[in-house]
Formats: structure tokens, sequence, C-alpha cells
């Protein structure tokens, strides 16, 4: 079926207007009752303030930039924070991101890791026996990997579908996803059909996209003060990720002084005025994003 097909086939039925008052309160109502949930990155927290029902976030960057990386910390946070979180990476399994986890926890790498299971096996299991067993890290049991290499949009919401207990949805990245067409219509099916089923579901979704070569290029030309304008910056393949989403967030790399940093722009906020305000960030040892400097326009 196509995606005119698919979009014939939804009922479409008007809304009053004066409904949104109602809109409005359940939405009042709801935060009191859950309280806010927060991202667990400043910037995103500064602004959007709470992960609201049946939104997307965009997060976008170029290759080895971090997006994944953010992704994985929002579900680590969203986890702390009691929620049930459901990563579904084009890439990588649950091996690969527990090897970034347990570095982050332990501040072992695995190549440290690799060489102290060979010399003291005893050790490194009691290093990764840890990480199960210490109930300060329970909140991981509160998320879930999927391996979605290859899946269509439609295998994806129906496996989302399976699993209702998961509110918030990791995508990890969105070009990942199979379709037919050009990549354009790909990754427009699949943005939009994400977008619906946030809508019609209340799920929260954080969609990982890759930002296109020539805009990312673009974008790292750009000097501090050209900020105010946003960066230049969009997703690869379709404009229709920064449209369909609710809020988005650019990542790119700054070097400085022979010292790398990622600066991490709010380009949309469907919540309020905040927006095209830049953070500047650094990757400690331990794979955290720690605040360096605001500059808000």
């Amino acid at each position: 079926m196509t995606q005119d097909e698919n979009i014939k086939r939804r009922k479409l039925k008007p809304t009053p207007l004066l409904d949104g008052v109602e809109e409005i309160r359940q939405d009042f109502e709801e935060r009191i009752a859950q309280g806010d949930t927060t991202y667990g990155l400043e910037i995103l927290d500064d602004y959007v303030e709470t992960i609201r029902n049946g939104s997307i976030t965009f997060i976008i960057a170029a290759p080895n930039t971090g997006k994944s990386l953010c992704g994985q910390l929002i579900a680590v946070n969203l986890a702390k924070q009691g929620k049930k979180v459901l990563i579904c990476s084009c890439e990588m399994g649950a091996g690969l991101l527990m090897e970034r986890q347990l570095k982050n926890l332990t501040g072992t790498s695995m190549k440290q890791l690799r060489e102290l299971y060979s010399s003291r096996r005893d050790v490194a299991n009691r290093i990764m026996d840890s990480v199960i067993e210490d109930e300060k890290y329970h909140y991981l049991t509160n998320i879930d990997i999927c391996e979605t290499g290859g899946a269509t949009v439609e295998d994806m919401i129906e496996m989302f579908e399976a699993f209702p207990e998961f509110e918030y949805i990791i995508v990890d990245y969105i070009q990942r996803i199979r379709g037919t067409g050009s990549e354009y219509e790909n990754i427009t099916h699949a943005a939009r059909e994400l977008q619906t089923y946030a809508r019609q579901t209340g799920k929260k979704l954080i969609v990982c996209s890759q930002a296109s070569r020539a805009s990312n290029q673009e974008a790292q030309g750009q000097t501090k003060k050209d900020t105010k304008d946003g960066m230049k910056i969009r997703g690869k393949g379709s404009g229709s990720i920064e449209e369909d989403g609710d809020v988005g967030l650019a990542l790119m790399e700054d070097f400085q002084g022979g010292e790398k940093y990622i600066l991490m722009t709010l380009f949309k906020n469907r919540y309020g005025a905040g927006k095209n305000i830049t953070y500047r960030y650094k990757l400690d040892n331990r794979l955290n994003f720690v605040l360096q400097d605001k500059v808000v326009i």
C-alpha cells in the first residue's frame, strides 16, 4: 500500500477550536499528575522543560558527532525517572550500547576491560557483574534494545504496538529505516508515520538523524556570532525531518585551542519561545556531555 493510500484510509474529523482549551487543561493536569520529565541535557531542560505526550524530538548531527550518544544519555536519564524506554538501533545491539554504559559507570574502557579479562578474569567479571547486581544501577532494567536495521517504519510501529509498556522510544537513526523510492521519499514517509503514531498514541519519540554533508560543512563555517540565525544544518535526505518534529536539536563539532567541543543548538521548539540557542559542551572521559557555556541570543 502506498503512502497516499495510507493517508486516504485515515478518518479525518474536524475539531472545534474551543476544544483546544480542554486540551490545554488536560496537558496541565497530566503534568501535575506525573510531574515534568527531563531530557537530562541542560539546553533541552532549560527551554523545552518537559517531554510532552505525543511529541517527537529530532537530534541531527554529522556521523561520529554524538547523536547516538546523545540519544542514549536521554534514555538513561528517562530510566532514572522510572520511565520505560525502548532504543531502536539500526546499527548497534545491546553489547555495543552497553560498552558505552560500562565506560560511563565504571570509567573502564573496553580496551582496558579486554586486557583485564585476559589477565585477571575475576576482576573483569566483578566490574561487569557490579552493573547487573548493584541496586544503584537498577534503573537500567527500564531500558530495552531492539536491533531494527532493515526494518520498515510499518515493521517498527507494529513492534511498538506489540510492546505498549514503552512510553519513550529512541529511534537511532531514521536514514536506516528501510523503504521504497528515493531517499527523500523514504525519510519523509518514515518521519510522518512516526509523527502520526506519536500523536495518536501519546508516546514520546526521540529520533536521531544524520546531517546532510553540505549543511554540516556550511554550519562548520559559521562563527559564534552567526548563531543568532540558527545553525544551518539539516537532516540528510529530507527537510520534512525539521518540519515534522516538535523539538529539534542540532549537534556540531567545534575545535578551539586544540580542544574539541560539541555545540548543541536548539533550532526548533513548538513549546516555547526559546530557539536558535546554542550551548557548548565537552565530552569527559566517561562520555558525559559537560556544559561549558551558554550562547543565548
